[in-house]
């Protein structure tokens, strides 16, 4: 049996999960509905490709206040075309917004491809 490494097999279960939000939750897509939600502090999750453009992902900190619930952030490990073939769509994705997951395990998921810094007894630890 072949190894599968841990980036396929993290992009595989996003895109089975990104499946259940485009059939049962709800999502926006693109970079101005992108925005637009997160003025609206609807947004509960942002995924951006890996080949976003970094105005954009400055536009979304921008336009996400801070003051709702916050933001989840997902760089997803792949091109903006592979993110619009996860969704379904025959066009590249650049980014999308998650305002309701659905039966989706979505927000779930994000501990991947997010590190947080632990300070314990002044020693910097990466979990």
């Amino acid at each position: 049996m072949a190894k599968t490494k841990r980036g396929s097999t993290e992009l595989a279960d996003v895109n089975r999960e990104l499946q259940k939000v485009v059939n049962g939750g709800e999502l926006l897509i693109g970079a101005k509905e992108t925005v637009k939600a997160l003025k609206r502090k609807e947004a509960k999750l942002v995924i951006y490709a890996s080949n976003c453009p970094e105005e954009l992902r400055d536009k979304f900190k921008d336009a996400d206040s801070g003051e709702a619930e916050e933001v989840i952030y997902y760089k997803y490990p792949a091109n903006s075309l592979e993110l619009g073939l996860a969704c379904g769509k025959p066009y590249s994705i650049a980014s999308l917004c998650i305002t309701d997951a659905g039966e989706s395990e979505l927000l779930r998921l994000r501990t991947y491809n997010v590190s947080h810094e632990v300070q314990i007894e002044g020693i910097n630890v990466n979990r």
